[in-house]
């Protein structure tokens, strides 16, 4: 939970600045006065001794201040943990036991305690802490709503919405996808991607393309999409960037996106190196063939920077077989041990036989020695 209290802080240190720069303009003042025979020694003094025990005074309220806000927001940490234990056990019970909750209105730890459930729990049980979470009408929208919510609370408004995936709350979430804070920006994207539901979720991919957030972060929101990531990413590969692009291909990888694989075969001649890596590790990771594109496959493991020879060279199993076991053959000679080791591995889910005779007789003493180091991992393995 976010730690409250730092308008309160920010004043009293400004009110402890403004204190001190008045003392020390009275004595700037008061000793002046005196350098140029303007005042009596006796007002010099007093001036001094006013500015010391305004000095002593603010630092005994500021100390006092900050040893009673960190004893109580320690006990009220203590508190509310030992609150939502015991609020947590209720609803679970309540849950589990099938009758109802106590009524609302439910203090805030009870609404940390939903939240936990809701983020552990879908189908039926989710969608019954879903109700509950409407029934004790949590403040978090209207803290979004609001012009003068501090930052803190917005971001923490923006988790609790994310976990509580209520699909209704999206309207007050996309705006931030607008933000100029980036970290705001952020935590709306991920809310917004775990409460987008229906035809939200193509809203949420308009934001997300207008938004201006790194690739990591748009990756991150398709991760969060899970099963509702494939239009998003239909829509990103078709009007967005390069970065948003590379995430939508990378998150078609890693999310299995099956349908979404023949839209991948045209990004493997994008001008862009890294949109091309991306588009070999989605149909690597899909096992997905490039058919009619062996040869721009062929084109990256012989002329492309390291880090596509690697990718490439890992997609040559799904090629046809003898295209793909003279190319790899020959990828066992390139001067890049990264590629050399994707060459080999590539080799053995391809033909276990020609790794054990490029280990024995590859006229490239690097690539036998590759060829027999992989070799040798596959029978440890096994």
């Amino acid at each position: 939970m976010w730690r409250r209290g730092e308008r309160l802080y920010a004043f009293m240190v400004l009110l402890v600045v403004a204190l001190e720069a008045y003392a020390l303009g009275a004595l700037v003042l008061a000793f002046s006065a005196r350098l140029f025979q303007r005042a009596e020694f006796s007002r010099v003094q007093a001036a001094l001794f006013q500015a010391l025990g305004l000095t002593g005074l603010i630092l005994l309220v500021l100390g006092a201040y900050i040893l009673l806000y960190h004893a109580y927001t320690a006990l009220k940490e203590a508190r509310d943990k030992e609150a939502f234990a015991r609020w947590l056990g209720i609803f679970t019970e309540a849950l589990f036991a099938d009758k109802p909750p106590p009524p609302p209105p439910w203090p805030e730890p009870a609404l940390w305690a939903l939240l936990r459930l809701r983020e552990m729990l879908k189908g039926e049980m989710g969608e019954k802490v879903a109700v509950w979470i409407r029934r004790a009408r949590p403040p978090w929208a209207h803290w979004l709503r609001s012009r003068f919510t501090s930052r803190p609370e917005r971001l923490q408004a923006l988790e609790a919405l994310g976990l509580a995936r209520l699909p209704e709350t999206l309207e007050v979430i996309l705006p931030y996808l607008g933000q100029q804070d980036p970290v705001l920006r952020l935590a709306a994207a991920r809310a917004g991607a775990r409460v987008a539901q229906g035809e939200g979720v193509l809203r949420l991919g308009q934001a997300l393309l207008a938004s201006g957030l790194s690739r990591g972060a748009l990756l991150e929101a398709l991760l969060l999409l899970e099963d509702r990531a494939p239009p998003v990413a239909a829509l990103f590969l078709e009007k967005g960037d390069k970065e948003a692009v590379w995430a939508a291909l990378e998150a078609l990888g890693r999310l299995r996106l099956h349908a979404l694989a023949e839209k991948v075969l045209p990004f493997l001649e994008a001008e862009d190196p890294e949109v091309q890596a991306a588009a070999l590790r989605a149909l690597a990771r899909l096992g997905y063939p490039p058919s009619g594109r062996e040869g721009v496959v062929l084109s990256l493991l012989r002329q492309g920077e390291e880090f596509l020879r690697v990718q490439a060279a890992r997609l040559f199993p799904l090629l046809p077989p003898g295209l793909a076991r003279r190319a790899l053959w020959e990828a066992l000679k390139d001067p890049s041990f990264y590629v050399r080791r994707a060459a080999a591995e590539a080799l053995a889910a391809l033909d276990a036989q020609a790794l054990r005779e490029a280990a024995g007789r590859h006229p490239d003493p690097y690539g036998r020695a590759m060829a027999a180091q992989v070799l040798r991992e596959g029978v440890w393995r096994s």
